[in-house]
């Protein structure tokens, strides 16, 4: 698989639109290819984009539509030979539901409402499956039970006990952001208490998620900082 994952974005309302299309674009390897706020307006977006030479590769779908049901959708899709992958982003919990989206071929059933991380682990997950199956010809069943795993796969750090996944999500988007911080960074920028900020950080770092190293050039003993791994890990001036 080569370049980048193109999603639809499918929701009726406007502004959730637009919130999970700059979801889509603050994930490393995927970009918007269209909004759609109908049934309608989105198979026609993913006939169009196939037309064009620059083809859907996921539709982010939601259920509720003023036209038709997002299953509706993926019905349609499916008859009409389009072979899009789907990831239901719905507020419906009911069995029903999700039993009927399973049985349409969708690769992930988001339940709204969520942080970005989680959707960002959605993505990232599906992104492992496709380029597991994204390279043509024939697999064995070792590489089909790999691909579907990926599905399943997180790349989240478990929580231990004592630690709020909400509260970890956000001082995982806040260390990403903002380059190196400091806990008292992360403390001014959140509700946290410094020895709070600390501990969220410290299991971050342990789990190899973000890295630590020595700030110099304060008054008194060097203080922490943590950097997002992957980022320049030289030491700080």
């Amino acid at each position: 698989m080569t370049g980048a994952v193109r999603v639809l974005v499918v929701d009726d309302e406007p502004l959730t639109a637009a919130s999970h299309a700059e979801y889509v674009r603050r994930s490393p390897g995927f970009e918007v290819a269209a909004t759609a706020v109908s049934g309608r307006t989105a198979v026609q977006a993913v006939q169009a984009a196939r037309r064009a030479g620059r083809p859907v590769d996921l539709v982010l779908l939601d259920v509720n539509l003023p036209d038709m049901s997002g299953l509706d959708v993926a019905r349609t899709l499916r008859a009409r030979g389009e072979s899009v992958d789907l990831l239901v982003v719905t507020a419906h919990r009911d069995v029903a539901t999700v039993r009927e989206a399973t049985t349409l071929g969708v690769v992930g059933y988001l339940i709204k409402p969520f942080t970005y991380a989680v959707f960002e682990d959605k993505l990232a997950a599906y992104r492992r499956y496709r380029g597991l199956l994204g390279r043509g010809g024939s697999v064995g069943q070792e590489e089909v039970d790999r691909a579907f795993a990926a599905l399943g796969e997180s790349t989240r750090p478990a929580v231990p006990k004592g630690l709020s996944p909400t509260t970890l999500d956000a001082v995982t988007q806040l260390v990403r952001a903002g380059g190196w911080l400091s806990a008292g960074e992360v403390a001014e920028r959140s509700t946290l208490s410094r020895v709070t900020a600390r501990r969220y950080l410290e299991h971050l770092a342990d789990r190899g998620l973000v890295h630590r190293r020595s700030r110099y050039g304060t008054p008194g003993r060097p203080e922490l900082e943590y950097g997002w791994a992957g980022q320049d890990v030289s030491p700080a001036r």
